[in-house]
């Protein structure tokens, strides 16, 4: 049972590691394209 277990973890893991990855830069672009826009508005 434990075995069979880490078998079907293991695969999700690997796909999990990448996708968490790409959406922190997601959100982080995103942020900082908000923060630029904002200080732009403010500029003016």
């Amino acid at each position: 049972m434990r075995i069979h277990n880490v078998e079907v973890v293991h695969p999700t893991h690997q796909i999990s590691i990448p996708f968490l990855f790409e959406l922190m830069l997601f959100l982080t672009s995103k942020c900082m394209s908000h923060a630029y826009i904002v200080r732009h508005t403010l500029s003016i």
